[in-house]
Parts: structure tokens; sequence; C-alpha cells
């Protein structure tokens, strides 16, 4: 079991790694003629693509990093339920948590992608180099996988996100904060409601499935590594937010 279960895990990883290394905010930039590596943050990001494009094309960035996070999800929902993975052990259902991984790794992805590993290899590892190839900072990947655990957690992410933002007008700030909350909203009562947790079903409204604490805490351990991806990601804004050198979205 022990060992099925790594190599679904490495299949889940692998799948939602290389969709993250999908860079919505690099083509659409390039069909614009746009170098947002030379402009603005210089970060493919929604939030660059935003200041530099028009609110709408940062919307729509935001929209696809979310979705290709969201539908990895659902791709290895798909496989481990049709595909040859039911056919080694009756305990099968057991490892079902597992498709949440592929969510991981898309964040990672989209943060580290393909294209950057190969200038880091190509450079000998010199990482201020390939640091031109890197991705964003897993926001919208992060709130992806929230909705695809459940819509409730990542709607709760969302309206923190916004709150913060009109508040305080920092994208940074509220990103990582909404990124943080959901963690520990997977332990309230009746959250569990949609959860893309059932092996039988996909989404089945007639049917509430309630996870043990075993699981809420494999849940909020999938939240919290994808959020301490985003604060990674955010150090340089958390210094400029300390020194109060921090631009606020208008």
């Amino acid at each position: 079991m022990v060992v099925y279960a790594i190599f679904i895990a490495i299949s889940f990883a692998l799948i939602g790694y290389l969709l993250g290394s999908i860079l919505f905010g690099v083509i659409i930039s390039k069909i614009s003629q746009i170098n947002l590596r030379k402009t603005g943050s210089q970060n493919i990001g929604a939030t660059n693509v935003s200041r530099t494009l028009g609110k709408r094309f940062g919307i729509l960035v935001s929209l696809l990093d979310a979705l290709k996070a969201y539908l990895g999800i659902i791709l290895c929902w798909i496989i481990f339920r049709y595909s040859i993975f039911q056919w080694f052990s009756d305990d099968v259902h057991k490892l079902f948590p597992l498709i949440y991984i592929s969510g991981i790794f898309t964040v990672l992805g989209h943060c580290w992608p393909v294209q950057y590993l190969i200038k880091l290899f190509a450079s000998k590892f010199d990482f201020e180099k390939a640091k031109v190839k890197s991705g964003g900072k897993g926001v919208a990947c992060s709130g992806g996988t929230l909705f695809a655990i459940s819509p409730w957690l990542g709607l709760i992410a969302l309206f923190t996100f916004i709150i913060i933002l009109l508040i305080c007008r920092y994208v940074s700030l509220g990103s990582m904060i909404c990124m943080l909350l959901p963690a520990f909203a997977v332990f309230i009562p009746r959250i569990a409601y949609l959860y893309l947790f059932e092996n039988n079903l996909l989404y089945n409204l007639n049917y509430v499935y309630t996870p043990t604490l075993t699981i809420k805490v494999w849940l909020m351990g999938i939240i919290l590594c994808n959020s301490i991806i985003v604060i990674i990601r955010h150090s340089s804004n958390i210094k400029r937010l300390i020194n109060r050198e921090e631009k606020r979205f208008i």
C-alpha cells in the first residue's frame, strides 16, 4: 500500500506541476506584445498584469490561474476514480486525499515552472539568472485549490481578500491572509458540505460527506503548504510592508 500510495502521489504531483507551469500571464502579455518581466513589478502574476494591461486582463489571468489548479484536481479525481488505480487494492478509497497533492504542485509549478528549472540547470544553479524565468506568486492557483476542496473555503478566502483590499488596499497583505484563514476554517461544523471528497461521486448536492478529524487535519496541511509557498513568494512585499514602502492597489 505504501509503494502504491507513493506512485499515486508522484503521478498527481507531476500532473499538477506541469499544469502549473502554464503561465497565462506570459501568454496574454505576449499576445498584447508587452514584456511583463520588464514592466512594473516585473512579475508575471495577475496584479502586474492588471497594472500593466488593465484590470480586465488581470481578472482574466487570475481566473485562468485558478482554473488550472481547480481542473488539475478534477483531472486527478477522474484518473483516480476510473483508472487502473482502482484495481490494485480494496482499500484504495483511503488514498483518495492524495488527489489534492496536485493542488500543491500546481502552485509550485506556477511559482517555479519547468522553464525556470531548465534555466537553473543551464546556468549551473545561478538563481539570479534563473529568476528571469520564474513564475507568479501562487495566489490564484491556491484559490483554485481551495475551491476544489470546498466552494465554501474558496469563498471564505475570496471575501477575506476583498475585505482586506477594500480596507488597506494592499494586494499582498490580502493575498497572504486570505490563504491562511481557510486552513483553520476546515474545522468549522458543516463546512464539509460540497467537499470534493466522496470517491463515488463528484458533486452531489443531495449528499453530505462528513470528513473525519484525520482528513480535516490532512486538508489543513494541504492548505498550509500552499499558504507557506504564497508567503515565501511575498517575502519582498513583506519587507516593503514593514518599511511602509508597499504600493497600494488603486
